[in-house]
């Protein structure tokens, strides 16, 4: 999508009442302790002074948002191509002095090698060709400061129920677009010609989206709070997928952590 559609339509959907309707508190729940969790395991012992996070529809809209458990580092900043999902994250903030830009991840107006620490959990899959998953990857490398980390998850494309998902988006039918993605390998890949070191990679969240939603909504419509015990069943018994061989097929996203060489 071009930039001006590609922000027409984040626009529209920050527009919106309350986008981020289909998400279960309990899921909300699990993908920011997950995001959390692999932010702390692929930065600890690093220089940890700026992290940026590539988009803000978490923090403008759901309890799935990442930047109020960023404590630690010496400067928070988030960006968006909407103006809206920016003014909306500015307006919740959530006790954090995060800064909020706007900003277009495949043309960033930042300075190179001015961030330590990028985080951009399923942002760049929202894009409808490869090219431009490619130049947002090479915009986050040069932003990176040497010995910096770049933290990028993306859609599994070997999920076949990611196939499903972006149908519904083509259609309509999902809440947001879906655009391109890649294999764990494919990332890899476009990591280490966008001039970073992969040092680390993993599967994440194994719920079998589009139906565990439509479950999950039909439980909480039918049983209200009292759905939170079998949901939160669900949802362990979806989590132990993480230790089949089959792992690689079942999970949501596609994770890498990746260093800029050190200068010199």
């Amino acid at each position: 999508m071009t930039r001006d559609r590609g922000s027409a339509v984040w626009e529209e959907i920050a527009d919106r009442d309350s986008p981020s309707w289909y998400l279960d508190p309990l899921v909300a729940e699990q993908k920011r302790s997950v995001n959390l969790a692999l932010l702390d395991r692929w930065t600890t012992g690093t220089d940890t002074g700026t992290l940026l996070k590539t988009d803000l529809f978490e923090e403008a809209n759901g309890p799935d948002e990442v930047l109020s458990g960023c404590s630690g580092y010496g400067r928070l900043l988030g960006i968006d191509l909407a103006l809206g999902e920016v003014a909306h994250a500015r307006q919740r903030a959530l006790g954090t002095d995060a800064v909020f830009a706007v900003t277009d991840v495949r043309q960033l107006a930042l300075a190179p090698e001015s961030v330590d620490v990028v985080f951009s959990n399923s942002t760049l899959d929202h894009f409808e060709t490869t090219q431009e998953l490619n130049k947002s990857l090479g915009e986050l490398a040069r932003i990176l400061r040497p010995g910096g980390t770049a933290i990028i998850t993306l859609d599994n494309s070997r999920n076949p129920l990611y196939w499903l998902l972006r149908l519904a988006g083509r259609s309509g039918r999902s809440p947001f677009p879906i655009g391109v993605t890649t294999s764990l390998p494919g990332l890899v890949s476009k990591l280490e010609t966008a001039g970073l070191e992969v040092a680390d990679t993993d599967y994440l969240i194994h719920n079998p989206r589009v139906l565990s939603t439509l479950a999950f909504l039909t439980l909480r419509k039918i049983f209200g709070r009292s759905a939170t015990r079998p949901i939160r069943w669900l949802l362990r018994s979806f989590a132990a997928l993480d230790r089949l061989p089959t792992r690689g097929l079942t999970s949501c996203f596609v994770a890498v952590c990746a260093r800029k060489p050190a200068a010199g």
